[in-house]
């Protein structure tokens, strides 16, 4: 007989165990590379981006983007218009794009956040197991595997690879399926819709960590010490 999962804490990623690049400082990152002195500015770029990423539509399954080529050229697209938005011509957009995406996957650029490691280490040593729930592309488990943190994230489950971004249900479903259906399960995140009111709507409490709340939410964090107090208070 198989035995019971163990308690289980479903993480967001980035915003919440780090501190990532940002698509659009990222794309400026690599102006500032191949055109010193110019002008773009992290908020012209992001004006472009408000739309147009798989979780700008979380209601939709996208299995046409399982696989990293097809993932990244899809978000390519999103960047090469972003990049033309504000001046570039088309052949250079896309080749700028390029390098973006190949920014974004640098390790370097991800900081692991004071408190991350610590607490990490606390609810282990309580018995929590650790997954990575994240809307990100297919490499965020290489990533994962080449910062600090690795030792403690049991699984990590990226939306680019199971086509579910959150709050969609089905996202929540599919991590409570890989965790083995622990009895007790919480979510941690630094976003009230996807993190928060998706898991919320799954059934799994969550606490809002590092995002001060516009509206009413049940378990709030200023940090993620103030997480683990309240999933301790929680026993």
């Amino acid at each position: 007989m198989e035995g019971k999962a163990p308690p289980t804490i479903l993480w967001d990623f980035d915003g919440t165990l780090v501190a990532g690049p940002g698509w659009a400082k990222t794309m400026v990152r690599v102006l500032d590379a191949n055109y010193p002195g110019h002008s773009i500015t992290a908020e012209q770029i992001r004006a472009f981006l408000q739309e147009g990423f798989p979780w700008h539509n979380p209601e939709r399954y996208h299995p046409e983007l399982g696989n990293p080529t097809a993932w990244w050229s899809f978000v390519e697209a999103i960047l090469t218009r972003a990049y033309q938005g504000v001046g570039y011509g088309r052949s250079e957009s896309k080749k700028l794009a390029q390098s973006a995406h190949q920014l974004m996957l640098d390790p370097d650029g991800y900081s692991t956040f004071e408190d991350t490691l610590p607490v990490l280490q606390r609810l282990s040593d309580m018995g929590w197991r650790h997954i990575v729930l994240s809307n990100h592309f297919h490499e965020l488990t290489d990533l994962l595997d080449k910062l600090p943190m690795k030792h403690f994230i049991h699984k990590c489950i990226s939306s680019a690879i199971t086509g579910y971004e959150k709050p969609n249900p089905k996202a929540f479903t599919l991590a409570l399926e890989l965790a083995g259906h622990p009895e007790q399960v919480w979510m941690i995140g630094d976003n009230p819709s996807a993190d928060v009111r998706g898991a919320e709507a799954a059934g799994i409490p969550a606490i809002l960590a590092r995002h001060s709340p516009n509206e009413t939410v049940k378990y709030y964090a200023r940090d993620l010490l103030e997480a683990a107090s309240i999933i301790e208070n929680s026993l």
